[in-house]
Formats: structure tokens, sequence, C-alpha cells
């Protein structure tokens, strides 16, 4: 009789678990890739490890020659269940429509985007962020802010970055006014890992011409002021980092490293190597991109 009950027991606590996981609120994700399969492959790894509750994971890829298709390849080998969409040899044409595409596909009412030099270093519960979210009404949950950020890498290697006044401070989660941060704080509109409602980011899109993450970032960033009196919810600690290795496009000057080119990390890809994530487990990043040399493995690691 005591078999059968703690038999009953353990089959209700999984038929709760799976009620649960049934009804969590989900985020899809939308990942921009180009040339870089070592550091997709890296941002993968830690979105199996860390994340819960995502939805679709989608990408939208650009390789410049046949050697980076095939590294591709062997990411979407690692990597089962990805939705895919190459760009072709005109990327400025059809960057727009395939986000646009991929946005439609998204079954659930919330999204976030990624772009290739991103690792995710601690847990995140999709879930969770969205019911936080929803409850304060803010505009977006940002994971890669955190009360421990005090530079701003984009404008300058060390440019200082104070932080807001938050509205709420419960230890774990932050809450503030666009209006009353500055730099990365008065920031709403960005494509790294922001969970944003599907239906404010399909309005938003539909009414500006991109043709790259850099300009769909810039036109995005350029509606800010109609958003200073919106608030945004973060983590007290980052949930993420941008790791800028090196750049892969000459449109626009981003700060980066320069730690190796394109083709170097390549081949460290076609060697059978992969970016060890694991020092980056709460790593302590000062800035939300931190510049960081990173030791490479054998995949099969």
């Amino acid at each position: 009789m005591k078999h059968l009950f703690m038999a009953f027991r353990k089959s209700a606590f999984f038929l709760l678990l799976f009620f649960i996981q049934l009804h969590a609120q989900k985020a899809d994700l939308i990942i921009y890739s180009y040339d870089r399969p070592l550091q997709l492959y890296a941002l993968l790894e830690s979105i199996e490890t860390y994340m819960t509750n995502v939805g679709s994971v989608q990408i939208i890829y650009r390789s410049s020659n046949e050697a980076y298709e095939q590294a591709y390849e062997q990411v979407w080998h690692d990597f089962e269940g990805l939705e895919r969409y190459r760009q072709s040899d005109r990327p400025k044409e059809d960057f727009k429509p395939l986000t646009m595409q991929a946005l439609a596909r998204c079954e659930h009412d919330h999204v976030l985007f990624a772009v290739d030099d991103i690792i995710v270093k601690d847990v995140i519960d999709c879930d969770e962020c969205i019911a936080l979210m929803e409850q304060h009404n803010a505009y977006g949950f940002y994971l890669r802010m955190g009360k421990h950020l005090r530079f701003c890498y984009p404008y300058g290697k060390n440019t200082k970055q104070p932080l807001p006044r938050f509205i709420a401070d419960d230890g774990h989660v932050c809450i503030w006014r666009f209006a009353d941060g500055v730099l990365d704080w008065t920031y709403p509109n960005t494509v790294d890992m922001t969970i944003y409602r599907k239906e404010d980011v399909q309005k938003a899109f539909a009414s500006f011409h991109f043709t790259m993450p850099n300009t769909l970032e810039g036109a995005w960033a350029s509606r800010a002021g109609a958003l200073r009196h919106r608030l945004g919810i973060c983590y007290a600690v980052t949930k993420m980092v941008n790791l800028p290795l090196n750049r892969v496009q000459n449109d626009f000057h981003n700060a980066h490293m320069d730690f190796m080119s394109s083709q170097e990390m390549l081949n460290i890809f076609n060697d059978g190597k992969k970016i060890d994530t694991r020092p980056l487990h709460q790593i302590n990043n000062l800035d939300a991109h931190m510049e960081y040399e990173p030791t490479f493995i054998e995949r099969s690691a």
C-alpha cells in the first residue's frame, strides 16, 4: 500500500510539473549571425545550458563564402530544432523581409533578439521574466542590464555610466524610467536580448527601413523619444554579456577588441574546437560589452 501511495505521489508531482510547463509563457528568439559559426555555437550552447521557456529559435544568417556555409552546417547538425534563413547575395535587400517573416512565424506573444557575440551566463526563465514585465507594465525585460554595470563600451572603452534612480529595487529585480537614465539605461530598443511584446515589435519594424542589425537598431533607437516615460525592468545581476571579439562588417564602426579575424576564428572552429563558456558563468562584468580573451576546447568536451 505504501509503495502504491508513493507511486501515486510521484505521478502527481510529474503531472503538476507538466501542467505548469504547459501553461508557462514563452518568448520566441530571433538570432542574427554573419560569418561567426564559432561565436554562434557558443551562444546556442549557453542558451541550451541556461535558458528555459524559450519558444522557437530562428536564425537569420549570412555566409560570405562556402567555407563559412559548411561551418554553419556543422552548427545546425549539433543543435536541433533551429529555423534558419540564409541571406542571399543581396543581403541588404532581404534582411528586413526575412526579419518580418521570422516575426510572423513566432507563435508566442513575446519575442527577444540576439546577435552572435552574446553569451548567456546565468539562469533565465522567460516565463518569470514575462510575468514580472506584465505585472509592472514594463516596456521590456532587459537581460543585459544590472546594478553592477559601470561602463558603456560602445561609447568608448571605460566610458562611465551611472545608475538611474530606480523606482523599485527588491534585490532581485530593478525597475526604472528611461527618462531617468543615461547611455544604456536610456536605450529602450536593442537586439541584445530584451524581451518585448511581439505586437510592439511588429508595429515598430513595419514603420521604418532597415538593411542589417546595425541599421535596424539605429532606426529603432530613433523612436526612443516616445518611450521616455515608459518603464524598463531587469534583474539586479546581468544574465548575459557581449564579447566584442571582432568585427565582420565595414558599414559601421563598432567598438571591438580585434582579437582575431573571422578567418582565424573559422580555422579554430574547423579544427573541432569551440569557445569554453564555463568560465563566464556568473562573471561580474562591469559593462554589457566585456573585453575577454576566450579559451578554446574540443567540441566533444
